[in-house]
């Protein structure tokens, strides 16, 4: 019985510090800024220190009726609300994870994911549809591999490293 206790007791310790320690590093990372759609809040990890002044200097994040024309969310996730929050959630982990055992493996500058591209090619054409229905319409077949992308002519639009 004694064993068993000291085990549970050594289960809860660790269990508690594990907690501690998760606590700690989502509030040292500004957690919760990752729940708002923010731009500053991609802007919390310094590797993201020039592609943001690079969006700040855009025109994507100039205000129109005090807020910006569109934030990073906005481009770079699913405008459904779970889609949005799934894709959220994955890249969240998938940074943090990174971060935490990969840290000499890291690029100096990130670049959108298949998945990601497809997501911004989609939201260029929701907000700009009156505009590339009249330029070229990229709506005929927006997945095919060779189809024009809306960043192959665009890409310094958002900000000018990568996607």
């Amino acid at each position: 019985m004694k064993k068993t206790l000291s085990l549970f007791n050594v289960f809860l310790i660790l269990l508690f510090v594990f907690f501690v320690i998760g606590f700690y590093t989502f509030y040292n990372a500004k957690g919760t800024s990752y729940l708002s759609n923010a731009s500053e809040s991609c802007n919390n990890c310094h590797i993201m220190n020039e592609v943001y002044n690079e969006y700040m200097q855009g025109p994507h994040s100039k205000k129109v009726k005090g807020e910006p024309r569109a934030t990073c969310v906005d481009c770079h996730l699913p405008h459904e609300f779970f889609a949005k929050w799934i894709a959220k959630a994955q890249s969240g982990l998938g940074h943090a994870y990174a971060f935490t055992f990969k840290l000499d493996e890291l690029p100096t500058n990130l670049s959108a994911s298949n998945k990601t591209q497809e997501t911004i090619q989609q939201n260029c054409i929701r907000c700009h549809t009156d505009f590339v229905q009249a330029a070229i319409n990229a709506t005929i077949n927006p997945h095919a591999q060779n189809s024009l992308k809306c960043a192959s002519c665009h890409k310094d639009v958002g900000h000018k490293h990568g996607i």
